[in-house]
């Protein structure tokens, strides 16, 4: 058999290239992102005090979308939490085993299809952070609304999730994510989340049933927001229903929150109030937060803030909860308060475009 001579070993050399290469070529981004985010707290728990170095959900995360065959994208999203002080388990992260290290716990993370019917995605996805963060003037700061809102045991992310989030039309979309029992029976979560924008309003519907285990009744959170952003000031708010709370029989709570920012030069004044009322007796709470956010460049916030939390002789809402790290839990009837200066800093990169 005749070798094949240089031109041939050129054709084909180049042809096996061109297959290798040929999905790099295809368009794609790729991108790398993140929050630092650390803060000194003054912590009353409503029967001792004492300071704290914070870690408030400083995050660290890859994503991108590559285009694929017949219109479709590959997307995909990695998001890890990173707790700069190192001592874990409280920040505002979630990690429960993570003492001594940097990366906590897994954030959104997940890998999808994009289409013209919408996008597909599968791994851990938003919960209650699906409209917790609407309207959310302290999110990650001491006064955060889930202090309130997600203080009775919805999940802000649930993972093994699969999740279809609807195209934009005409301001309108929709997110629908659903877990399975995966062997363990009546845990299935399911949460449906509708969003409309008209000009500078903006409006969501929420709606999660989070089972809670056999013999439990499925915890059910139905909510309402709207909010109103102008270049020199915004407004907005919330109300939010839970039903048999915790898989509690009759454990049911409605929340409103109210807030509002006023932009003065490089920063900003912001104050949010949050009320929540149970059916169990004396397990009302209310929160109150206000705070200054100033700008120190396109990517870095400086800030101070207040927040302080009245609780009925059964509630123990606290008042540096959810997002933000160093958790300080009270007593039932206690009143928390916490003052906190913090630094946020965030950045995104692209690695491929």
């Amino acid at each position: 058999m005749k070798k094949p001579g240089k031109n041939m070993k050129f054709a084909i050399t180049a042809g096996l290239t061109g297959l290798l290469i040929s999905p790099l070529a295809q368009s794609g981004t790729v991108n790398l992102w993140g929050q630092a985010h650390l803060s000194g707290d003054f912590v009353d728990n409503g029967s001792t005090d004492s300071q704290y170095v914070a870690s408030n959900s400083s995050r660290l995360g890859i994503s991108g979308e590559q285009d694929i065959e017949h219109g479709m994208k590959v997307l995909f999203n990695y998001e890890t939490g990173v707790d700069f002080t190192g001592q874990g388990n409280n920040d505002g992260n979630g990690g429960a085993n993570s003492t001594g290290q940097l990366f906590t716990a897994t954030r959104e993370s997940w890998i999808g299809l994009s289409t013209g019917f919408g996008s597909f995605k599968a791994g851990k996805v938003g919960g209650v952070n699906e409209w917790m963060y609407d309207y959310n003037l302290f999110a990650d700061q001491v006064g955060d609304l889930g202090n309130i809102w997600g203080a009775s045991g919805l999940a802000g992310r649930f993972s093994n999730a699969v999740q279809y989030s609807s195209p934009v039309v005409s301001g309108f979309d929709v997110r629908l994510g659903f877990s399975p029992n995966e062997g363990v029976s009546d845990t299935s979560i399911t949460v449906l989340k509708a969003n409309y924008a008209m000009a500078d309003m903006k409006f969501g519907l929420g709606y999660m049933n989070q089972g809670m285990g056999a013999g439990a009744d499925e915890h059910v959170a139905m909510a309402l927001t709207a909010s109103y952003n102008m270049k020199k000031f915004s407004v907005g708010g919330g109300y939010q229903t839970e039903t048999d709370a915790a898989g509690v029989a009759g454990n049911d709570r409605s929340s409103f929150t109210l807030g509002g920012s006023f932009n003065l030069g490089m920063g900003s004044i912001k104050g949010q109030f949050t009320q929540s009322t149970g059916d169990v007796d004396k397990s009302d709470a209310t929160q109150i937060a206000i705070g200054y956010d100033h700008s120190l460049g396109k990517n870095t916030t400086i800030y101070v803030a207040y927040a302080m939390t009245d609780n009925d002789d059964n509630a123990a809402f606290n008042a540096n909860n959810w997002g933000h790290g160093d958790s300080v839990a009270s007593a039932a009837g206690d009143d928390p308060s916490a003052f906190s200066v913090g630094l946020v800093y965030k950045f995104d990169a692209a690695l491929m475009k």
